[in-house]
């Protein structure tokens, strides 16, 4: 893992490679470390006009202190009166799934809430060690190549996600910010071992294992490319509609069929109510491309149909 220091330089250098400095850009705000940090950067680069900055922080109502310390956070870091957003989540807790889908809500409401706001350009704080836990709650679920090769998702629902500070471990973030004296609250219920994530960051306390899968981790990033497979034969027409290329598609040999439409379903996931597709639907969906498909019938697919629509075999996810 990189041991190099956490300047705003390095920052600065994400910024302008990525985003230009006139536009609107919105930060998603925990009032934890992490997203401190990434906040404090931000500012101290100087790169975008403050009025362009927006904040959102997203209360959960999981904790009795969490709003105390959302007004603490604004008031130290004089945010009142400024792009600054409050947002309660409803969810009602349940051990079982209850990260992943507050996960879910947030993601969805961050991309509604720039939309409206005309900002194409979300930061999120995780970092280095997210990226590892991530890797390995993946590899124990048994996720596929794909899964494994792109942990982070770059754009969610055509908004684009960054993370300037995914190279960083949390030790870093966190000598950072007691060097630069920040004020940040500690969640508590990131100790609470009842979550499959808390248990997996417990588990990689171990510097010598959280180096041996970052290791892996980077291994199968080198295979990235294998999530554009898709891009031959699947043209976006509308948000859920996609154009197929049905001849250049059948002549791929079988294996590459299978990885063609693994990939795309990776892609857009987030578009789809099921979790994860198995090998029988992606078997399925190969074998009714293989089919003579006509104006009066569609075909039913995993989370979607094929049919006609404007006189092209299109793939619709319902």
């Amino acid at each position: 893992m990189t041991k190099e220091v956490l300047p705003s330089i390095s920052i600065k250098k994400y910024l302008k490679n990525n985003v230009n400095a006139n536009q609107k850009i919105l930060i998603s705000l925990s009032c934890g470390l992490d997203s401190t940090v990434l906040f404090d950067l931000i500012i101290k680069s100087k790169y975008f006009n403050n009025k362009n900055i927006y904040y959102l922080i997203f209360d959960h109502q999981k904790r009795s202190e969490g709003k105390y310390e959302i007004k603490q956070f604004i008031k130290y870091y004089k945010l009142v009166n400024k792009n600054v957003f409050i947002k309660k989540l409803p969810l009602k807790e349940k051990l079982i799934g209850f990260q992943e889908k507050s996960r879910s809500i947030r993601y969805d409401f961050l991309c509604k809430f720039s939309k409206k706001r005309n900002i194409d350009d979300i930061f999120l704080g995780h970092h280095l060690d997210d990226l590892n836990e991530t890797f390995f709650l993946r590899k124990i679920q048994q996720s596929s190549a794909f899964g494994l090769s792109n942990i982070f998702i770059q754009k969610y629902n055509e908004i684009k996600l960054h993370r300037p500070l995914k190279k960083y471990s949390k030790k870093q973030i966190k000598n950072y910010a007691n060097k630069n004296r920040l004020i940040w609250f500690e969640d508590r219920s990131n100790l609470e071992l009842e979550y499959t994530r808390n248990k997996i960051r417990n588990y990689l306390y171990s510097e010598k294992l959280l180096k041996q899968i970052n290791s892996e981790r980077i291994t199968f990033s080198k295979i990235l490319h294998l999530n554009c497979l898709h891009q031959n034969f699947f043209k976006r027409k509308r948000k859920k509609i996609f154009e197929i290329d049905i001849e250049k598609f059948n002549n791929l040999n079988e294996i590459l069929k299978f990885f063609t439409v693994q990939s795309f379903y990776y892609e857009y996931r987030h578009l789809l109510i099921k979790k994860q597709i198995r090998d029988e639907n992606i078997r399925n969906f190969i074998k009714i491309l293989k089919a003579h498909l006509t104006n009066s019938k569609d075909l039913s697919v995993f989370s979607g149909k094929i049919g006609v629509f404007d006189k092209k075999i299109c793939l619709n996810l319902t």
